[in-house]
């Protein structure tokens, strides 16, 4: 038995290169950390999240769960601590941590700035002499906490840069959607548009966005270009790096003060205690286990989203 590994949890793609992604990640944070990296996945892709757990824990002492996930919300907070709570009671001689998602941080700020200023220079426009408008867009969730985070993390984009306007916008589930919001920010005639697809990874949803933006440009006879996705830039790794040693020092926070399971949010009161999200979790992890999709979501599951901490909230079901 080993001493250390870490487990990196991706969500899983019926996309191949989707989860070439997740190893890719994997491998450069091995070679950043002093613990072995292997991968484990949500859902439609092997090893499942309670197989890995399971596997590593017979092979070490001690283990530290990543996960590479945008924002804190469903799989974040139900399915993945309930499989650390499981393997925590199948290997308890083992010690089983589990890490924040990579959140609202002002790496990431930076790192999208960057793609922002690609995308200007593609484009031949300056934010210092132009009107550049950003629309920021997220993947889209039904907690309220994701969404809010992904406002919280425009609004840092905007603040102390010369972009005459940030907007939120959302590709689905929640609103304003991408059509909606670029129908408002045209109302501004800008000089260009960027639009941001706040996204690991190309796939269904990022082309979704291009599709709607270069539509719209044509429509509307306006300069418009997405960004680049996060992909495998190093500044992702940082902040996985730093997910890692919180998580190892048992030193992750996070608040509980807008919890959609702690506190009772116009909406979302049925949500309070977690009963029905613990059960949704454990009917999802059974439904994979033999061989199901376990939730039918409509889409191609690149959500590239917002997933996961193993946070100590104690919703009243071990998460």
């Amino acid at each position: 038995m080993t001493d250390e590994a870490t487990l990196l949890v991706g969500h899983g793609s019926t996309r191949e290169r989707s989860n070439e992604q997740v190893e890719a990640v994997a491998e450069l944070l091995d070679d950043r950390i002093d613990s072995p990296v292997e991968t484990g996945f949500i859902e439609l892709t092997e090893p499942l999240l309670p197989d890995a757990l399971d596997d590593l824990a017979s092979r070490v002492q001690e283990l530290t769960v990543v996960p590479l996930a945008l924002f804190a919300a469903g799989h974040v907070k139900n399915d993945i601590p309930l499989a650390i709570q499981q393997a925590r009671r199948a290997h308890e001689d083992v010690e089983i941590n589990g890490g924040a998602p990579i959140g609202v941080s002002p790496t990431m700020v930076d790192l999208l700035d960057d793609r922002i200023a690609a995308a200007e220079d593609d484009l031949g426009i300056d934010r210092e002499t132009d009107d550049v408008a950003v629309a920021f867009c997220a993947r889209g969730s039904s907690d309220p906490d994701a969404n809010a985070d992904a406002c919280k993390l425009a609004r840092l984009l905007y603040e102390g840069r010369s972009f005459t306007r940030v907007e939120t916008t959302f590709i689905g589930i929640t609103e304003p959607l991408l059509d909606d919001t670029l129908e408002a920010i045209a109302l501004h005639d800008p000089d260009a548009v960027v639009v941001v697809p706040y996204m690991l990874g190309d796939g269904v949803l990022t082309r979704r966005i291009a599709d709607w933006t270069a539509e719209f440009a044509e429509d509307r006879d306006l300069v418009a270009e997405t960004t680049d996705v996060i992909g495998t830039d190093p500044r992702l790794i940082d902040v996985l790096e730093q997910r890692f040693e919180e998580a190892r020092r048992e030193e992750v926070t996070m608040s509980c003060d807008t919890c959609k399971y702690k506190v009772s949010l116009s909406g979302y009161e049925e949500e309070v205690g977690g009963e029905k999200a613990l059960e949704e979790a454990i009917a999802h992890q059974h439904a994979h286990a033999h061989g199901g999709d376990g939730h039918d979501h409509g889409h191609d599951h690149d959500h590239d989203h917002d997933h996961d901490h193993d946070h100590d909230h104690d919703h009243d079901h071990d998460h």
